[in-house]
Parts: structure tokens; sequence; C-alpha cells
């Protein structure tokens, strides 16, 4: 391997145990990120922690704090509508060129990912079986610019279902939504795929906003009585 693969293999390996990290909850909002003690934690230089946090930074999962330092930041719900709206215009593009290149060996396993789905009755359970269900069309892309811009949204997927999926509608949402892009790939439709893939994601964030609606009026003091 040459001295630059090594690196870029450095960079990715960093980036994924900070995204890691942050989808276990390790590091939270408002966590400092130095380079330095990443690099000394991860028996590494300093390099490719840096282009890692460069990364995670145009991933718009933290913010350069001067002089030496990041800060891992919430996205906002503006943020996570500006997000879906691209999710909407791609991931329907995405999913149905899929059937271009499904097998039969490609429907068998979705069968199996469907089934994995459709039986997870807790939030852990159905956030694992919908990560791999997610994992199985996006691995399939043909298209690699387009996969990459889809795989920068993980973490900001990953909050939105980790938010959706603890509740039970949320989770029957996720059910119906998955039910309905896997019928649409064995039939090869793709106008269909479109369609549920269109349905899913405004099901998704239809879901995450009344979630943070209600959050945002819990976190609401109570008006103060008087008289």
């Amino acid at each position: 391997m040459t001295q630059r693969n090594m690196t870029i293999s450095l960079v990715q390996s960093v980036y994924n145990e900070l995204l890691s990290d942050l989808a276990a909850n390790r590091r939270q909002a408002g966590d400092r990120l130095v380079e330095a003690v990443i690099a000394r934690q991860r028996e590494v230089s300093r390099t490719p922690v840096r282009e890692a946090l460069g990364r995670l930074e145009n991933d718009g999962l933290i913010e350069s704090v001067p002089p030496n330092g990041y800060v891992i930041i919430t996205p906002t719900i503006e943020d996570i509508r500006e997000i879906f709206a691209i999710r909407r215009a791609l991931e329907p593009l995405a999913f149905s060129g899929l059937i271009e290149v499904a097998s039969a060996n490609d429907d068998t396993e979705l069968r199996s990912l469907l089934s994995n789905v459709q039986a997870a009755h807790t939030p852990e359970d159905a956030a694992t079986a919908n990560i791999f269900f997610r994992n199985f069309w996006m691995s399939r892309i043909q298209n690699r610019r387009l996969k990459e811009t889809l795989s920068r949204f993980h973490m900001q997927v990953h909050l939105v279902r980790a938010a959706t999926l603890k509740l039970s509608s949320g989770r029957e949402t996720a059910r119906i939504g998955a039910g309905k892009l896997a019928e649409s790939y064995w039939a090869r439709d793709t106008d269909a795929a479109q369609d549920a893939m269109t349905q899913f994601v405004d099901a998704a964030l239809a879901t995450f906003e009344a979630v943070a609606a209600e959050k945002e009026m819990a976190q609401e003091p109570l008006p103060k009585l008087t008289g």
C-alpha cells in the first residue's frame, strides 16, 4: 500500500470512529474535539485527524472553534428540513435506479431485511433493522457521486431515525414505508419505486417535525398564575 493510500485509509478510519462516537452518544452536542488529543487517543499523526475533522465540518456535524478545536453541533429543525429537501430530490432517483441492476439474490436478501423491520417492536431493534434496510439499497447505488452525496447525511438520518423510532407510530410508519419500497423493488416498477421513496422521506420528516414540536412544547415554561 502506498503512503497516500495509507493516509486515506487512516482518514476514513478516524472519520468512521468519530461518527460512531456521535451515533452512540459517546460524544454529544457541545463537546470539544481537539486534533492533538484525538491523534494521541488513536495513536496516529495529526494529519489524518485533521482531514477527518474537516470532513465532519463539511458534513455540518461540527464547527471550528479557534484556535485549535471544534465543537459538536446539533442540527436545527431548519437544517433537517433543508437536508430532507435534498433527500426528497435524490433518494427517489437513487432507489428507482437500483431496479436496473436488481437480481434474484437481492430479492431474497431484501425479503429477509424487510422481515426484520416488520418484526422489530423496540426502538433499538427498529433502529438496527432500518439501518440494515437502508444500507442494502445505499450500497447498491451505481452513481458514485450520488452515493457520496447521500452518504454525507448519514448522521442527520441517524438523528431523525433515533427520534422517530422511539414512537410506536413512528415504527409503524417505517414498517409501512419499507414495505412499499420492497414491493416496488420486487415488481421492478421504477415509477412506483420513486413514489414509494418520496412518501417514505415525507413521512419520516413529518414524524420528526411532530416529535420536535412536542419536545419544544415540553420545554416551554408554564405560564405564571396571577391573582
